[in-house]
């Protein structure tokens, strides 16, 4: 039947004749207010998190099939605990509840999934439901954060925004554009990334031949030398091995020669000495200290002769000291260079036993010794 409002009620017989209820104000508001949530202010009943699992819709209104709604502050909602294995999508919604006859925020709990969605909300006669925000709940956390709600409130397939009297703006085609350039760009690149990720591991895997490749010819290399390095150092060993056999063979032979040489050298030198030893007897001597002494005499009296100062009798004195040194120094003889000289000639003679040993040189040695024992002696 048709009806119309409003009009005054006439009281008949008692009763009124025009009496309205609360749907029929309803019915009256849905005619020129659509469902949705207001824009202003702009973040009217937006969902945000908290602290943990609390999160808070924000002061705002809604309309609800002529019914209006409104948070007149931030409100507090605690969601349940995350599940240990699976992930989940809560959903918030502002409720028009026609059997308890209000409105209200409440949470859609989603079904643990490992690729959860969230609640489709109610519309009913008597139930209808806007969603405010979806809310990924990952397992396991304990916190929400800013990145894990997504806001529905703009989405009129499940809310929307109250604009005017007559229209509300519409925009479940503007949030299909963006999903639909979020997939198409999402694909595009995880298309270029799979191809960069093959590229990459098939250039890895010939950099890995490469040096698996370098690593083998290395790793041949170094055993080849190794083993060229090993024998090459085992023969040279092996012949300073015999280096050092020959050089101390050579040494042994050279020093008992030098041995035999000073033990035949001294030998031959008291045989030759004591065969000459006799003919220098005490006559020799006496000579010479009978020359010393007559040098010392020349020397005394030239000496007193020398206080005139005259230049012959200086010339004198230093005649008479040149002889007398020289008659006591061995008449100029360095018996020690002689004698040394002397022991070389001998040695040279006895080391040329085996070729061409001469008496000659043998001689001479024993004469230039001699000569030195003389000089030293006398």
């Amino acid at each position: 039947m048709a009806n119309s409002l409003p009009f005054n009620a006439v009281a008949v017989d008692g009763e009124y004749d025009r009496v309205y209820k609360a749907e029929d104000w309803a019915w009256y508001f849905a005619t020129f207010i659509a469902n949705g949530i207001f824009p202003k202010p702009s973040d009217g009943l937006q969902v945000v998190a908290y602290s943990g699992m609390e999160i808070r819709v924000n002061a705002g209104y809604a309309f609800i099939n002529g019914y209006a709604f409104r948070n007149p502050a931030t409100l507090s909602v605690t969601l349940d605990t995350a599940e240990g294995a699976l992930n989940r999508v809560d959903r918030v919604v502002v409720r028009w509840d026609l059997p308890q006859r209000d409105m209200y925020i409440a949470v859609l709990k989603g079904t643990p999934s490992a690729k959860p969605t969230a609640t489709a909300v109610t519309r009913t006669t008597e139930i209808w439901e806007l969603a405010l925000a979806d809310i990924y709940v990952g397992k396991g956390v304990t916190r929400i954060q800013t990145q894990n709600i997504t806001d529905q409130r703009f989405n009129s397939a499940v809310c929307g925004i109250v604009t005017g009297t007559v229209e509300e703006i519409d925009a479940s085609v503007l949030t299909k554009q963006f999903t639909d350039f979020f997939n198409t760009y999402s694909a595009a690149v995880l298309d270029e990334f799979s191809a960069y990720k093959q590229s990459m591991e098939k250039y890895l895997t010939e950099i890995a031949g490469v040096y698996d490749s370098y690593v083998s010819k290395t790793e041949g290399l170094f055993a080849q030398y190794e083993s060229q390095f090993n024998e090459r150092y085992s023969s040279f060993e092996s012949t300073l091995d015999n280096w050092d056999k020959e050089l101390l063979s050579a040494y042994t032979e050279f020093m008992a020669k030098i041995k035999l040489f000073q033990s035949d050298a001294e030998n031959e030198f008291n045989t030759w000495f004591e065969s000459i030893k006799d003919k220098l007897g005490e006559d020799i001597a006496g000579s010479l200290q009978l020359q010393i002494e007559e040098l010392a005499a020349a020397m005394q009296e030239v000496k007193k002769q020398a206080e005139a100062g005259t230049k012959e009798t200086k010339e004198a004195i230093a005649a008479l000291d040149e002889r007398l040194k020289r008659v006591e120094n061995g008449w100029g003889i360095d018996y020690k260079h002689d004698a040394v000289l002397g022991l070389c000639y001998m040695g040279a003679a006895y080391m040329s036993q085996h070729y061409e040993r001469t008496v000659e040189t043998a001689v001479l040695g024993a004469t230039y010794v001699g000569n030195s024992y003389l000089a030293n002696t006398f």
